[in-house]
C-alpha cells in the first residue's frame, strides 16, 4: 500500500492535487477558528477557583488597552476602556483604583514641541485615580512625550509618609524615576544619567534604560527594574524633598548594572517583587518565573513550552502564584505544586494583574511553600510559530492572528501547488 501511494505520489499533477486539498483544509481550518474564537475573556482552566476577584491591565496590541476586573467564574464585572494602553491597575480600596496609562495623539492635538519633532503623533501618559463606580477620574498626573513606543508610563506605586499620599513613577522615555504628591509637585527625581553614560551613538529618543517598574520597598528604598540593562537597582532616597542630583544612592540588586553587557541571569525582565530577602521576577525574555537570593536562582518555572514572554507574577498569601502570561494573552494562577489550577485567556495583551484585595507579594518564598522548580522548553518550530502569532496580533484581530501559523502553512501548501502546476 505504502508503494502505491508512493507510486502515486510520484506523479507531479497528483502532488499538486495533494497541496491545493491540503492548501483548501488549512484555509478553511484558520477561517473556522477565527470565527468560533471566543472574544470575551473566558476561563481555560478551573481546577481551583479563588476566592476573589482579579484585576488585569490590558496593554492592547493596537490601542485596545483596558482594564478589567474578573470573577473567579471568568466573567467581567468592570472595564476601563479609555486609554489606548493600560500597564498597571492597582486598587487603592473601595471603588478606587490606580491605573497607569498612555494615549497616542495626533500631532495637531500635541504640544509645540512635540509637533514637528520629526516623530509621527506624540505620547500622553498619565496616572489615573478612577471611581468604578462612574469611571470618572478623580485625580491625574499627566506628561507628554515624543511617540507612543518605548516612552510609555509602565508604572507606579502608591505610598504615604505621615499620612500624606506620595506616588513614586517610572518615565522610560526620559529615563528617570521621581515621586509626586497630590498637590503634584515632584517631591524627588532620580536621572539614569545621573550615574550611567548614555551611548554616544543612540538618538535623543532612543530606547535606553526602558526603566518599567518601581516598588517602595521600605521608606526611603525603591527598587527600579531597569529592563535594557537586565538589571534591578535600589535608589536610597535620604529624604523625600531631596531634589540635588547625584545625591540618591544606587545599590544595584542583580544583573551587570551596564547597557552594553548582556545579563546571566535576567534578560529583559518585569515587574520584579520582594518576598523579604528574595527577588520575584519575570524573566519575560527567558520565558520564565525567577526567585533571586543573593545574586543566584533559588528557584525557576516556565520556559518556551509554558510561557510565552510573561510580565508579571505575584506571589499570593495561599502560597499560589499569579502569573501574567502576556503572549499566550492569558494569566494563570500556580498552586503550591506547580500546577495551573486557574487561568483567564484575556486577549489584548495582558501586562499585569492583581489579586484582590490587592496583595501584591506578600506571600511565602517558593521554599517556604514547597514549591517545586520546573521548566520545559518548546521545539523551535513551536517557539517560531508562536513568534509569528505574537506578530501577527499587532496587525490583525486576535481571533485571525491565532489561526496565522495554519495560515501560513495553508500559503505555503498553496505556492507548492503552484510549483508543481508549472512544473
Amino acid at each position: 500500500m505504502i508503494s502505491t501511494f508512493a507510486a502515486w505520489l510520484s506523479r507531479s499533477n497528483n502532488r499538486a492535487n495533494l497541496f491545493a486539498l491540503l492548501a483548501v483544509v488549512l484555509f478553511a481550518t484558520a477561517g473556522v477558528g477565527a470565527f468560533t474564537a471566543p472574544d470575551r475573556p473566558h476561563l481555560t482552566a478551573d481546577e481551583e477557583r479563588p476566592e476573589n476577584n482579579t484585576l488585569i491591565a490590558l496593554q492592547g496590541y493596537e490601542s485596545e488597552g483596558r482594564a478589567i476586573e474578573v470573577s473567579p467564574e471568568g466573567e467581567v464585572v468592570w472595564e476601563y476602556d479609555r486609554a489606548h494602553d493600560v500597564f498597571d491597575v492597582e486598587a487603592l480600596g473601595p471603588n478606587r483604583v490606580q491605573i497607569a496609562v498612555a494615549d497616542e495623539l495626533p500631532d495637531e492635538e500635541c504640544p509645540a514641541t512635540f509637533r514637528d519633532d520629526g516623530h509621527e503623533n506624540c505620547v500622553r501618559n498619565a496616572l489615573r485615580i478612577v471611581d468604578t463606580e462612574t469611571n470618572e477620574t478623580t485625580w491625574e498626573y499627566a506628561w507628554f512625550d515624543a511617540e507612543l513606543h518605548a516612552h510609555e508610563l509602565h508604572d507606579a506605586d502608591h505610598y504615604t509618609v505621615n499620612g500624606s499620599d506620595r506616588w513614586v513613577l517610572v518615565d522610560m522615555g526620559n529615563d528617570r524615576v521621581f515621586a509626586v504628591n497630590r498637590s503634584k509637585d515632584v517631591l524627588w527625581q532620580w536621572n539614569a544619567t545621573d550615574r550611567y553614560d548614555r551611548p554616544s551613538d543612540m538618538k535623543p529618543e532612543g530606547d535606553w534604560t526602558h526603566a518599567n517598574d518601581v516598588d517602595r520597598v521600605e521608606p526611603g528604598v525603591f527598587r527600579v527594574s531597569l529592563r535594557n540593562f537586565d538589571t534591578v537597582v535600589d535608589l536610597h532616597v535620604e529624604s523625600d524633598s531631596n531634589r540635588v542630583a547625584g545625591s540618591i544612592r544606587v545599590e544595584p540588586v542583580v544583573g551587570p548594572d551596564s547597557f552594553s553587557e548582556r545579563g546571566d541571569i535576567l534578560h529583559e525582565q518585569h515587574n520584579p517583587d520582594t518576598l523579604g530577602d528574595t527577588l520575584l521576577v519575570a524573566d519575560s525574555e527567558n520565558d520564565r518565573m525567577l526567585e533571586i537570593r543573593n545574586g543566584k536562582i533559588v528557584w525557576e518555572y516556565g520556559g518556551s513550552a509554558i510561557f510565552d514572554w510573561p510580565r508579571d507574577a505575584d506571589r499570593l498569601s495561599n502560597g499560589h502564584t499569579l502569573i501574567t502570561d502576556s503572549y499566550n494573552d492569558r494569566v494563570v494562577e500556580l498552586d503550591e505544586n506547580g500546577e495551573i489550577v486557574w487561568a483567564i485567556e484575556t486577549g489584548s495583551l495582558p501586562y499585569e494583574a492583581d489579586r484582590l484585595p490587592s496583595e501584591g507579594s506578600g506571600g511565602p518564598t517558593a521554599s517556604e511553600a514547597g514549591i517545586p522548580s520546573e521548566m520545559q522548553d518548546a521545539s523551535v518550530v513551536h517557539e517560531r510559530g508562536s513568534w509569528v502569532v505574537s506578530m501577527a496580533k499587532y496587525v490583525a484581530p486576535d481571533s485571525l492572528a491565532e489561526q496565522s501559523f495554519v495560515l501560513v502553512l495553508g500559503l505555503l501548501a498553496l505556492v507548492g501547488t503552484g510549483i508543481e502546476r508549472w512544473r
